[in-house]
């Protein structure tokens, strides 16, 4: 009984630590559009134009602490060999209750 509750302490504080450490989830835009959603910040990662697009969005995302990300334009520059991606960063704002459990 005793290794069965410190295997689940031990699942629990890794779950725990994953979610604390997750990344923001990919919308389309017209989720936003759609939806109420807090716009938190705008980002331009720049990049090598051979880079690939899914490498340069993954690793400059990783610390972000906003809930959500859309791709919001992406062109390159043949001539300076780069890529240029905009991103934007929302939270969805959550209402006073479903912050507050005390109440209930």
């Amino acid at each position: 009984m005793m290794m069965i509750k410190k295997s689940l302490a031990a699942l629990s504080l890794f779950a725990f630590s994953t979610l604390a450490q997750a990344s923001p989830e990919l919308l389309a835009p017209t989720e936003v559009d759609n939806g109420t959603y807090e716009l938190i910040e705008t980002l331009e990662i720049q990049g090598d134009i051979n880079d690939s697009l899914k490498h340069l969005v993954t690793t400059n995302i990783k610390n972000n602490h906003s809930e959500y990300y859309v791709i919001s334009d992406i062109s390159e520059d043949t001539s300076q060999n780069t890529l240029t991606v905009v991103l934007r960063f929302y939270n969805f704002p959550h209402s006073p209750l479903t912050m507050d459990q005390s109440l209930s």
